[in-house]
């Protein structure tokens, strides 16, 4: 079966199941099959599903969910809205009002679906690049092959029409070629925005899988733990972008078949610090 493309409440299940199944020393307290038993269902097949992304709970387990791990209210009715939404997507039906009603419920900035979900999915800005690159295919399953098979034909399709569908790119309508419309992207700084919390964690997972999965040769990881004065901050982030724009400008080139990412974090280890630290004089 496909895997579901809008994955968030599959990111939900795993999170509370890792949470409330693992002791603080990585041991299992509950098995998959426990929990379906505490939920009413005999075989853990149902969950195992969900946890693979290869269906959607019903709206009786979901509640079960809910209450077994004491979700809260406003958190509960994302997670609604969320497998409401891909619902009615695997239906081909429009869901705009429901993305509106989600808006409300977040605290995060406002997107329309399609540029949501051209963000939200790590892959589909990727696959823009991929098209500019010189011996593209127009083949969703040469597009997953590319890309190191962490997507699917069905998820490159996708990615295409996403891309058509925001003007990103274009098919020549004699040859069906695709080419670029908008060359470069770049998504606004210190905007909260719920499909770019989504985008950057699904970068950092396809970073970990490369320290276990590529050569050191073909990849750079270092880190840096330092006490920092958090009133630097904006000087910090400043520099970061000026770092990142004078990297691009240096290393992109439009003569390559080969894809990077780069990631920079910066991020506090502390719970704030000490209020009455003076910076350095």
């Amino acid at each position: 079966m496909k895997v579901y493309e809008f994955n968030q409440f599959k990111e939900f299940f795993e999170y509370h199941l890792r949470e409330n199944s693992i002791d603080s020393k990585g041991r299992k307290k509950t098995t998959l099959a426990e929990l379906a038993l505490v939920l009413g269902y005999n075989s853990p097949s149902t969950l195992s599903m969900i946890a693979s992304g290869e269906r959607l709970p019903t709206t009786a387990l979901l509640e079960s969910m809910f209450e077994l791990w004491k979700i809260p209210p406003l958190e509960r009715e994302r997670i609604r809205l969320r497998v409401e939404i891909e619902k009615r997507q695997k239906r081909g039906k429009e869901s705009h009002h429901l993305l509106s009603r989600f808006n409300k419920l977040t605290p995060f900035h406002k997107i329309d679906l399609n540029f949501f979900d051209l963000i939200r999915d790590w892959y589909v800005l990727v696959v823009k690049l991929l098209v500019g690159t010189p011996h593209f295919k127009n083949d969703p399953n040469w597009i997953s092959q590319r890309l190191r098979k962490k997507i699917t034909a069905a998820q490159a399709k996708k990615a295409i029409q996403i891309l058509i569908d925001t003007n990103y790119i274009k098919a020549d309508p004699s040859t069906g070629d695709l080419s670029q419309v908008i060359d470069r992207t770049e998504t606004a700084n210190d905007i909260p925005s719920e499909a770019i919390r989504e985008n950057h964690k699904s970068m950092m997972k396809r970073a970990i899988e490369a320290i276990d999965e590529q050569d050191i040769s073909k990849r750079q990881f270092n880190s840096l733990s330092m006490q920092f004065d958090a009133r630097l901050m904006p000087e910090a982030k400043q520099r970061i972008l000026d770092f990142i724009k004078n990297f691009n400008e240096e290393f992109n080139t439009e003569h390559s078949d080969q894809l990077y990412q780069l990631n920079v974090q910066l991020f506090e280890h502390t719970n704030g610090g000490n209020e009455n630290e003076k910076p350095n004089e």
